[in-house]
């Protein structure tokens, strides 16, 4: 039975993110998100236009949640220890969250750039990294060098998701290799 709900719009998102998680975005529908939060079958439409609108917003709370992970390294540490850390982060988020992970970087269920605000937060996790990145490199280099740090950590992730390469006792490992890379790149 449906009930009333203080925020529902946070309660939709929360159960259209755990739906994404378990079973998957092909058949994740409004109507089971609703039914998963305990609201009407109406509630989705009261917040969202179209489950591409939903799915939109998820992305963006992954971008954000990525972003405050690579944000939370310690201001203590040298700056490849950062890009280090930052590595460690995007890799752990991606192996933690792999439905939401291919739901922000892959357009086949939602096209963030139509999404101004899942759009700007995906902007902000990617210039927190060239911020990272800037600590090691030489400004000169800083985009050639982001670019380099988010492909390698990025195809990794990917990697281990989709092909199990490694687990998760070597991402400390892999993401330390990557930040001495993109540092040689200067």
């Amino acid at each position: 039975m449906a009930y009333h709900h203080g925020d529902a719009r946070a309660a939709l998102l929360a159960a259209a993110a755990a739906m994404l998680e378990t079973e998957g975005a092909a058949g994740l529908s409004l109507r089971q998100v609703a039914e998963r939060a305990g609201l009407s079958r109406q509630a989705p439409y009261n917040h969202f236009a179209n489950k591409e609108a939903m799915l939109a917003e998820v992305a963006a709370d992954g971008f954000r949640t990525l972003r405050a992970r690579m944000a939370a390294i310690g201001a203590a540490a040298s700056p490849i220890e950062r890009l280090s850390a930052a590595a460690d982060a995007y890799i752990g988020f991606g192996t933690e969250r792999p439905a939401t992970f291919r739901l922000m970087f892959a357009r086949e269920l939602v096209d963030i750039r139509s999404h101004a605000g899942a759009k700007a937060d995906a902007d902000a996790a990617m210039a927190l990294l060239a911020a990272i990145v800037s600590e090691v490199v030489p400004p000169a280099v800083v985009g050639d060098a982001t670019l380099v740090a988010w492909s390698l950590v990025h195809g990794y992730t990917e990697l281990c998701i989709e092909a199990g390469i490694e687990g998760a006792d070597k991402r400390a490992a892999r993401a330390s290799l990557f930040a001495r890379t993109v540092a040689a790149v200067a």
